[in-house]
């Protein structure tokens, strides 16, 4: 009996699987690059170890922003190269990310947060706030920026506070999530 032997050239997947998976993250990530981005942004609350104070950065990509800005304040020629644009975004922030302190279960009195400013940074837009005082140990948080300009917007807030993270997305008719900062 002859028997013959047959030399297969093996896919690169069996010989090096490695490369294979990192190759097809590439292409994904290619494909992703070139897709339309989902308008949104990331609110951080933390304690500055410093001053004591507690910070609230607001990113948000540049182009959005000044988007969402121009037609909420009816002003075409607005830009955030501009200290007037980036003012005109920080005012607009200020109405539309909330905290408040809870009365049992419901939302009670705001906090009052003091806006500081905002700069750009790269393709992205940077608004500062501070509040001042001790956080309650649950509070409630409101994150409408941009969310009445763009209907598809998501909004993400982390709380940084005693060594963890909590964090909130605000979608659609969202409006108060309430959170620890313990």
């Amino acid at each position: 009996m002859i028997q013959r032997r047959c030399r297969w050239n093996r896919p690169a997947i069996s010989s090096n699987p490695t490369a294979f998976f990192a190759g097809a993250a590439m292409l994904c990530i290619a494909a992703l690059s070139f897709a339309d981005r989902q308008p949104g942004s990331l609110s951080t609350i933390k304690k500055n170890p410093s001053s004591g104070n507690i910070e609230i950065i607001h990113r948000l990509h540049n182009h959005d922003a000044e988007l969402g800005v121009m037609a909420a304040v009816g002003d075409r020629t607005l830009t955030l190269d501009q200290l007037a644009g980036r003012a005109q975004l920080a005012l607009y922030v200020e109405e539309r990310f909330l905290m408040a302190r809870l009365d049992g279960e419901n939302v009670g009195a705001p906090l009052a947060l003091r806006l500081i400013g905002a700069e750009v940074d790269g393709e992205f837009v940077l608004v500062y706030q501070e509040f001042t005082d001790e956080l309650p140990a649950r509070f409630a948080v409101r994150n409408d920026i941009l969310r009445d300009v763009f209907p598809e917007q998501i909004n993400h807030v982390n709380i940084a506070m005693g060594g963890e993270v909590h964090s909130l997305t605000f979608r659609g008719d969202d409006d108060w999530q309430i959170t620890s900062s313990e």
